[in-house]
């Protein structure tokens, strides 16, 4: 009887019992925590970027969400073209390795097979084309405070030209991106591409602006070619609240020579030429019969000459077509200095 009652004493002790019984246990050791991220900015950049590469710019960012920064650096690589390989790469530190490792490789993502900005050692033409980083910020588009994006523009060549020949002289599509790593990758929020060009600065509040070159129908007789825009759509892009996402938040277009001088007048067309952001410029206008010339007395379109100084406007608000053609109808078409422009003395 004496050893039953011993018996279950010692079943209803558990492991509490038997440790009594058995002096001290050893205690688990406590889980170590993770050290923290070092500082981004006192981290020596050279090691982290390819072989070869000229570091270009450094930028930090608080592009995940927690403590700490990532570095964001481009970098450029001379092979042997006019221009050079471009290369954007995103760092943040992994806890696990105790090291600074790449987020985002824009030669590698969205995939190794088709990359944003791909590696043009690899064509066997590398020259025969461009891409050229414009722009690379880290941007709070969003507006939560907590994490920012990466915006990136990034220009190319015309199918077929290249930086020491044609194209130059005709830009191929400009590639808008806002990219977000707030889940642990890189993820396109916002992705636009242009017809031909452009450019994309950052405003205030977390905005960017794209602008890009307007062209009439290159069937018609405003065309002046590829490298000759005739107007620029300007598009505001932001946080749209209603939405909850990025968006265009408002879009203007306008023309670059609405007074100038005369460059050609054919086919129930006007070419007007002007000087416009630091370069010659062109915008063609449509003449029809409600077309009118002032002053009256000078005898209409047919007699304008190239080099006349006329001011003009556009028959009704500007609207791109379905094709994204912009081709204006003069309204009114005023001729200025007629004196001069008749050959007589200056005024």
């Amino acid at each position: 009887m004496a050893l039953l009652v011993l018996s279950a004493l010692l079943v209803s002790c558990g492991a509490e019992g038997t440790a009594e019984l058995g002096g001290p246990q050893p205690t688990a050791p406590a889980s170590p925590r993770p050290a923290a991220s070092p500082d981004a900015r006192s981290v020596p950049v050279e090691p982290l970027v390819p072989e070869g590469a000229t570091i270009e710019k450094v930028l930090y960012g608080r592009l995940l969400p927690g403590e700490g920064e990532q570095i964001i650096v481009q970098s450029s690589r001379d092979i042997g073209c006019a221009d050079r390989q471009d290369y954007l790469q995103v760092f943040a530190f992994d806890q696990a390795f105790g090291e600074w490792k790449p987020l985002f490789e824009a030669d590698k993502w969205p995939s190794p097979a088709g990359p944003f900005i791909p590696d043009r050692e690899d064509f066997s033409d590398p020259c025969k084309r461009y891409e050229v980083l414009e722009l690379v910020e880290p941007v709070d588009v969003e507006r939560d405070s907590d994490t920012q994006e990466l915006a990136v523009a990034l220009s190319t060549s015309a199918k077929g030209g290249s930086a020491s020949g044609g194209g130059k002289d005709e830009p191929g599509p400009l590639f808008l991106k806002v990219l977000s790593f707030r889940a642990g990758v890189a993820e396109a929020i916002y992705d636009e591409v242009t017809i031909r060009g452009g450019s994309a600065r950052l405003l205030d509040e977390g905005r960017i602006a794209l602008e890009q070159g307007t062209y009439p129908s290159q069937a018609g007789p405003l065309w002046r070619g590829r490298s000759n825009p005739n107007g620029i759509l300007t598009d505001v892009i932001g946080w749209d609240e209603e939405y909850q996402q990025v968006d265009v938040l408002e879009s203007s277009l306008d023309l670059y020579c609405r007074h100038g001088a005369v460059d050609e007048v054919k086919d129930g067309a006007l070419i007007v030429t002007c000087d416009a952001d630091g370069r010659q410029r062109f915008t063609g206008y449509r003449l029809t019969d409600e077309t009118q010339v002032l002053p009256r007395e000078f005898g209409g379109a047919g007699e304008l000459r190239p080099g006349q100084e006329v001011s003009v406007s556009e028959a009704e608000p500007l609207e791109l077509g379905e094709d994204w053609e912009l081709e204006p109808v003069a309204a009114e078409i005023r001729v200025l200095n007629q004196r001069q422009a008749r050959g007589g003395p200056p005024e």
